[in-house]
């Protein structure tokens, strides 16, 4: 672990990085079903395609994020941002689902992380 690393920027790294790696497993047809996982359809272009393409954006913020990279940090806030307000404009159902909570609170804890990423190393 980094010493410059504080403990939530690990925890919400390391967490992010297996949400990717969930997602791009999910993508395998019946796997999730096995473990009575439900996936929320995506009503935008193929499903499939577009939970690939979000797991790599997270998977490489996730990666930035975790090497206290700017870039890692702005792509992770810009993600988080995106998901919370796609889930609210499209699925007004789903706002108070696990989901949306969970990245509510880790843009809560995470932006006030910022000066981790702009020190010099």
């Amino acid at each position: 672990m980094n010493k410059n690393r504080p403990l939530i920027i690990t925890f919400f790294g390391y967490i992010s990085l297996l949400a990717a790696l969930l997602g791009i497993v999910s993508i395998i047809p019946g796997f999730l079903e096995r473990f009575n996982v439900t996936v929320i359809q995506l009503p935008i272009f193929i499903n499939s395609i577009t939970r690939a393409l979000l797991s790599l954006i997270l998977l490489i913020a996730s990666y930035g994020f975790l090497k206290l990279k700017r870039w890692g940090y702005w792509l992770m806030i810009i993600y988080d941002f995106f998901l919370v307000a796609y889930i609210a404009f499209y699925n007004k159902h789903l706002i108070a689902s696990t989901n949306v909570i969970i990245t509510i609170i880790q843009l809560i804890f995470i932006l006030p992380t910022k000066k981790y990423f702009y020190e010099s190393n």
